[in-house]
């Protein structure tokens, strides 16, 4: 998504509003694990700042489809964040990922990275929040189950070992 930034470049304007929808290649999304995003819009201003820098800003949000992390089935996962990213030729330490090339601004690989830290770490559909997990011979058991059990998985030992290991002798 290139956006022309000659009317800021030649301070014929010192904002351009932008209101737009991106949409991204299948391969990114396969790669990600993301089963469908389309029409993600953005929707803020880049500003002209003193000695050839620039700043854009604004709000990101669209609805990205996430396997269940148990099940499988399709999880919509709703997002929206603000960005705010100061970018030009003097600004020191840039990721260069917003680079004007011939009064043209490229901002796909930067929204592109600001939906990746929108991907939740776990996602489980509501319907599967508490659903007990278990199989032949073992369960999979929370915290705080852990700690209601009578009995140490390990209090076997006790009878190999004597006492002496619980004392650290």
């Amino acid at each position: 998504m290139n956006i022309d930034l000659t009317k800021l470049v030649t301070n014929l304007e010192n904002k351009l509003i932008v209101d737009i929808s991106v949409d991204f290649d299948e391969s990114k999304l396969e790669k990600e694990n993301i089963r469908k995003l389309d029409n993600v819009f953005f929707k803020g201003e880049i500003t002209k700042l003193c000695d050839e820098n620039f700043q854009i800003s604004g709000t990101l949000s669209d609805t990205m489809v996430l396997p269940d992390d148990i099940t499988g089935e399709d999880v919509f996962q709703k997002f929206s964040t603000s960005l705010e990213e100061e970018f030009g030729d003097i600004v020191a330490g840039g990721d260069d990922i917003l680079k004007i090339v011939n009064n043209k601004l490229d901002i796909s690989d930067y929204l592109w990275q600001n939906i990746l830290l929108e991907i939740p770490l776990k996602i489980v559909n509501k319907k599967n929040e508490n659903l007990t997990i278990k199989g032949d011979g073992w369960r999979l058991i929370t915290e705080e189950e852990l700690q209601k059990e009578k009995e140490s998985p390990f209090s076997c030992l006790d009878n190999y070992l004597g006492k002496e290991w619980e004392n650290g002798s």
